[in-house]
C-alpha cells in the first residue's frame, strides 16, 4: 500500500528493516544479484542499505506504486551527484552543477509535464524513425572496421560506439566528438553513482563534467542561430501553444546531458548483453533464420539483463511499502531490474524466454509519467544493431570468458566482450 501514516509521523515509528547480505556495488553482487535478490523478495522486499542511506524496493507491484504516485514518490531532488563538488572547482554562469539541472528525469508536477509536451515531438517514434539511414550506416561502417579480421571486442569496437555515434547524430554533434561521449557519460554516472571514490579521482571527473556542460551550452547557442536536422533544433522550436513557455538553454543543455547519460550506456549495454546472451541460451541462429523475433528477444532482454539496475525517488510524505512505514524525505533505490524477475509477475523469471506473455510487463523504461522518453530511440538503435550484426556476421560466436561489469550501482556497464567468426562465412 502507499497510503501516508500521519500517526507514525507524529511518533517517529519508522521501520529500517536491513537485508545486510546484499550490496548493489559488491563485485559479486553487481555480476549476479538475482538469487540474493529473489531472497530479499520474499523474506524483506524493502529494506534499508545504511551505506548509501537508502530504502532498496524489490518487488515489482511496489514499483509499480512508485511510478503511478508520482505525488508521494517524487523525481525531484532524487537524481543527485553524491560525490561532492571538490573546494577550488569554479562553476560557470549557467552551468546547473552540482545539481543535475532543469531535465525532464529530475522534475514533477506541472514543471514535468510542460517539458513533456515540449519535448515529447522531439522524440517521438516517427521523428526518431528519420534516422533510420544515418544509424544503418554507422553500423555497418563500424562493422567494416572488424569485419575482415575474424574477431572484435563487441564493446569497444560495436556497441558502446553505435550507441555514441547515434546520440550525437540525433542530436546535431560533430562525429569527432563522439570520442568524448564515453568519458563524459562515466563522468556523469560515476559521480552519481559510485560514491566511494577519492578527491583526486572526483576532481578530474567533475572537471570534464563541466568541460562537457560548456561544448553542449555552446552547441545550443548555435543552433538557436542557426537550425538544423536534430533533436536539438527540434527542441528550440518546440512550441505547443496553451501559453507554454518554450524551452530555455539552460533547460535544453539539462535535458541534453540527460539524454546522452540515459541513452549511451543503457543501449550499448543493451546490445552486448543480448548478444552474450543469445548465445548462452543457443538462439543466436534461429533469431538470424526468423527475425519476426527480434522484438521479443528485445524485450525479454530488457526484462531479463538488468540494463538499468535501479533507479532513485524521494519520498514526499510519510508512506508505506510492503509494510515497511518510510518517513517523508527518504530516498528510495527502487530496483527495475529486481522487479523484473519477480514470479508474482513473470512465470519462471531466472529463465530467458523471449514468447512469455508477460512481456510488455517489464519496467526497463520505468514507468507512469515518467516512462522514458527515449525509449522509441533505444528500440529503434538496438533493433538496427542487431540486423547490422546478423547481415554481416550471422556466424558470430561468443567464446568463453570471464564477463565483467563495472561496479555502478545504477548502469554496470560490461568491460569487454570478445565476439569470432569464420571470415570465409560471414
Amino acid at each position: 500500500m502507499n497510503a501516508s501514516s500521519d500517526q507514525s509521523s507524529a511518533s517517529g515509528n519508522f521501520d529500517k528493516p536491513e537485508f545486510p547480505e546484499f550490496d548493489p556495488l559488491t563485485p559479486d553482487h553487481i555480476r549476479d544479484p538475482w538469487p540474493l535478490l529473489a531472497r530479499a523478495r520474499k523474506e524483506q522486499p524493502v529494506f534499508w542499505m545504511p551505506k548509501l542511506q537508502m530504502y532498496c524496493i524489490t518487488k515489482h507491484s511496489d514499483v509499480r506504486i512508485i511510478h503511478s504516485d508520482a505525488e508521494t514518490f517524487t523525481n525531484g531532488g532524487a537524481n543527485l551527484m553524491r560525490v561532492p563538488l571538490p573546494e577550488g572547482i569554479d562553476i560557470p554562469e549557467g552551468c546547473p552543477f552540482p545539481s543535475v539541472g532543469e531535465s525532464l528525469a529530475n522534475a514533477d508536477g506541472a514543471a514535468h509535464l510542460r517539458l513533456r509536451k515540449l519535448m515529447q515531438g522531439a522524440f517521438s517514434r516517427s521523428r526518431v524513425a528519420q534516422f533510420s539511414s544515418q544509424i544503418e550506416e554507422i553500423a555497418h561502417e563500424l562493422i567494416d572496421a572488424f569485419a575482415d579480421r575474424g574477431s572484435a571486442d563487441l564493446v569497444e569496437e560495436f556497441s558502446n560506439k553505435i550507441a555514441m555515434q547515434t546520440i550525437a547524430a540525433v542530436l546535431g554533434f560533430k562525429k569527432s566528438d563522439t570520442d568524448s561521449f564515453r568519458a563524459w557519460t562515466d563522468q556523469f554516472l560515476n559521480l552519481m553513482g559510485s560514491p566511494e571514490m577519492g578527491e583526486d579521482e572526483a576532481r578530474e571527473l567533475w572537471t570534464g563534467l563541466i568541460d562537457w556542460w560548456t561544448q553542449i551550452d555552446a552547441l545550443v547557442k548555435s543552433r538557436r542561430k542557426e537550425p538544423g536536422d536534430d533533436l536539438i533544433s527540434d527542441l528550440i522550436a518546440a512550441n505547443p501553444g496553451d501559453g507554454i513557455e518554450p524551452l530555455s538553454d539552460a533547460e535544453i543543455a539539462a535535458n541534453v546531458i540527460a539524454f546522452i547519460v540515459a541513452g549511451t550506456d543503457t543501449t550499448a549495454i543493451l546490445i552486448t548483453q543480448t548478444v552474450r546472451r543469445l548465445h548462452i541460451e543457443g538462439m543466436w541462429d534461429a533469431v538470424v533464420q526468423d527475425r519476426a523475433q527480434l522484438d521479443n528477444v528485445m524485450e525479454e532482454s530488457l526484462r531479463f539483463c538488468g540494463v538499468v539496475r535501479g533507479l532513485n525517488r524521494v519520498v514526499a510524505k510519510d508512506t508505506e511499502l510492503s509494510g515497511v512505514k518510510i518517513p517523508k524525505g527518504s530516498v528510495l533505490y527502487w530496483m527495475g531490474s529486481a522487479a523484473n524477475r519477480d514470479k508474482e509477475v513473470f512465470d519462471e523469471p531466472e529463465k530467458f524466454n523471449p514468447a512469455r506473455p508477460s512481456l510488455h510487463e517489464h519496467v526497463a523504461f520505468s514507468g507512469g509519467r515518467h516512462f522514458c522518453i527515449g525509449a522509441p530511440l533505444a528500440r529503434l538503435e538496438s533493433k538496427i544493431a542487431f540486423n547490422a550484426l546478423f547481415d554481416r556476421l550471422p556466424h558470430l560466436t561468443v567464446p568463453d570468458q570471464e564477463f565483467e561489469l563495472y561496479p555502478n550501482f545504477i548502469t554496470p556497464t560490461p568491460k569487454r566482450l570478445l565476439v569470432e567468426w569464420d571470415v570465409t562465412k560471414s
